[in-house]
C-alpha cells in the first residue's frame, strides 16, 4: 500500500447513538490530524494580567497571566483591593474589586489593533456583596459596558468565569491604553470588579480592512473605519469541534462548535478533509482563522431532493436595534468539486438576500484556499422584543457537480462608535433569554454522539 493522496470524511448527523462508533471516529480523527502545523502570529502585544494576584507569574493553557502588582502595568485607584475568590484556576482565582473608581493603563509595543478581553467571575467576595456589582468599562474612547454587574451573563450557565472580547485601535501618537472601572452612582454601596485582563496585537487588516464589508442593501463595499469598536458576540467552527485558545493562529481566540445554533438541518452532514495543503492568499487571511476551521465544514447532506426545499440555517440571539459585523468563513476541499461552478448556493442574512450566488472557488480563486466574506447587518427593532434572532442560512443552486452548500465558520460582532456613556446597557444575554431550539452534540467521549457514517473516503495513490 503507497502512501495516501488524501484522506477525506463525511459524516451524515442522525439521532442515533452510537457509543462504539464514537470511539472509533475520535480515534481515526486522531491518526489524520497528526503532523505539523504552520507557525502561528506572534503578536507584538501579549499581555494577561492576573487581577489582584500577588504571585507574579502562572500559565494556564499556553497563556502567561502576571500579578497586576508590581508589573509594568499601571494601577491608579483609590481604594482597590486583591481578593481572594472561589475559584481554582487564574485569571478567576483573584479579583480587583472597590467601590471607587480605578484605572489601569498598559504599555503597548506598538499602535494598531488589539483585542482587549475582560475577565470576569460574578460572586460575593469578603465585603463585597454580589448583588452590589454595578459599573461601567471606559477608554479613552469607547464605552465597553455600562451599568454591568456581570451576574446576568453566568447564572443560566453557573457560577463560571467568562470573558467579553472587544476589539480596538490604539492611536498613532498614543503608545498606552487605558481602561478604567467606575461603580455606578446610582447604587448605592456599588462596586466594580475585574479578574483578568488580556490585550493581544493582531494583523493590521485582520478587521479593519478598507475592502470593508459587502453591504447587501447598497450593492457595494463599506470600510470599516478605525475608529469603530468591535465586541465579539458569536465565533463559530461550523460542522467542527470547539477549537481552544493555544490552538488558535496565536491570538488566543476560542472557536465554539457551531451545534447549539444549528436549526434547520435534514439531516446535514459533518465534511472533514485531514491532508489537504491549504494555500492562502495572504497573511490576513492565514490568520483569520486556523487550520482546523478551514478542513472542516457542514454540508446540507446528499439528498438532492430534500436540499432543494429548503434552507440549512443557523440563528444568533443579538439585541435588537443594533448593528453587527457577520464574518462567513469558507474553504472548498470536498475532492469532488475541484472546478468553479461545480457548487453555488445563495446565502441568507437576517432573512435578506447576502449573497444572490456564492461559489467558493471563484472567489478563493482555487480548490483548498480559504477566503472569508464580510457583511454589514442592521437588526431592526421589532416592537418591544429586546433580543432577536440574526440568522444565517444557505440554499443551493444547480451547479456542474452538487445541489449543496457549504459553511467552515462564522464571526459576529457588534459594531460601536465613540463615547457614549449612556449607551450599551448591560443586558441579559442573548443567550439566556433565547428560546430558540438547540441541537446538541457532544464531541466528548464517554457522552452520546448523534450521527452515523454515510460515506467514508480513504483514497490511496
Amino acid at each position: 500500500m503507497s502512501s495516501s493522496s488524501y484522506k477525506y470524511l463525511c459524516l451524515l448527523n442522525s439521532s442515533i447513538s452510537t457509543p462504539l462508533y464514537l470511539t472509533f471516529f475520535l480515534l481515526h480523527l486522531t491518526i489524520l490530524v497528526t503532523g505539523d502545523s504552520p507557525q502561528p502570529y506572534l503578536p507584538l502585544d501579549n499581555i494577561a494580567l492576573n487581577c489582584g494576584s500577588l504571585i507574579s507569574e502562572r500559565s494556564v493553557n499556553d497563556t502567561k497571566w502576571t500579578a497586576d502588582i508590581n508589573s509594568k502595568v499601571v494601577l491608579l485607584d483609590q481604594d482597590s483591593g486583591s481578593i481572594k475568590s472561589t475559584a481554582n484556576e487564574a485569571p478567576y482565582d483573584t479579583a480587583r474589586v472597590s467601590r471607587s473608581k480605578f484605572t489601569y493603563t498598559f504599555p503597548v509595543t506598538t499602535p494598531g489593533p488589539k483585542f482587549v478581553r475582560l475577565h470576569f467571575y460574578p460572586a460575593s467576595y469578603p465585603r463585597f456583596n454580589r448583588s452590589k456589582a454595578s459599573f461601567s468599562v471606559t477608554t479613552d474612547r469607547y464605552t465597553f459596558l455600562s451599568n454591568f454587574s456581570g451576574v446576568h451573563y453566568t447564572d443560566p450557565l453557573g457560577d463560571t468565569g467568562y470573558a467579553r472580547e472587544f476589539i480596538l485601535n490604539v492611536e498613532d501618537e498614543r503608545k498606552n491604553l487605558s481602561i478604567t472601572f467606575t461603580p455606578s452612582p446610582h447604587v448605592a454601596d456599588a462596586h466594580a470588579f475585574i479578574n483578568g485582563i488580556e490585550i493581544v496585537s493582531m494583523p493590521t487588516s485582520l478587521y479593519y480592512t478598507a475592502r470593508g464589508m459587502n453591504d447587501f442593501d447598497k450593492g457595494l463595499n463599506i470600510p470599516l473605519q478605525n475608529e469603530t469598536a468591535l465586541e465579539m458576540m458569536y465565533r463559530v467552527n461550523v460542522g467542527g469541534v470547539e477549537i481552544t485558545p493555544p490552538d488558535d493562529t496565536g491570538m488566543f481566540r476560542t472557536w465554539l462548535s457551531d451545534t447549539d445554533y444549528l436549526t434547520d438541518a435534514r439531516p446535514s452532514a459533518f465534511q472533514f478533509n485531514a491532508t489537504i495543503e491549504l494555500q492562502y492568499n495572504n497573511d490576513t487571511t492565514r490568520y483569520a482563522a486556523p487550520d482546523a476551521l478551514y478542513r472542516s465544514a457542514r454540508t446540507m447532506g446528499p439528498n438532492v431532493t430534500v436540499n432543494a426545499e429548503y434552507n440549512m440555517t443557523w440563528e444568533f440571539p443579538v439585541l435588537s436595534t443594533s448593528t453587527y459585523l457577520v464574518r462567513l468563513h469558507f474553504c472548498q476541499f470536498i475532492p469532488i468539486l475541484l472546478q468553479k461552478g461545480d457548487l453555488a448556493f445563495k446565502i441568507y442574512i437576517a432573512n435578506q438576500t447576502a449573497q444572490p450566488h456564492a461559489d467558493i472557488i471563484d472567489w478563493a480563486g482555487g480548490y483548498g484556499v480559504p477566503v472569508y466574506k464580510d457583511y454589514p447587518v442592521m437588526m431592526d427593532a421589532r416592537g418591544n422584543e429586546e433580543v432577536q434572532n440574526l440568522s444565517i442560512a444557505l440554499h443551493p443552486i444547480e451547479a456542474n457537480n452538487a445541489l449543496d452548500a457549504m459553511l467552515n465558520g462564522v464571526e459576529i460582532f457588534e459594531l460601536r462608535k465613540g463615547v457614549n456613556p449612556g449607551a450599551y446597557q448591560d443586558s441579559p444575554p442573548p443567550s439566556a433569554t433565547s428560546s430558540k431550539p438547540k441541537l446538541l452534540v457532544d464531541y466528548v467521549l464517554g457522552l452520546q454522539f448523534h450521527f452515523i457514517v454515510i460515506l467514508f473516503c480513504y483514497c490511496f495513490s
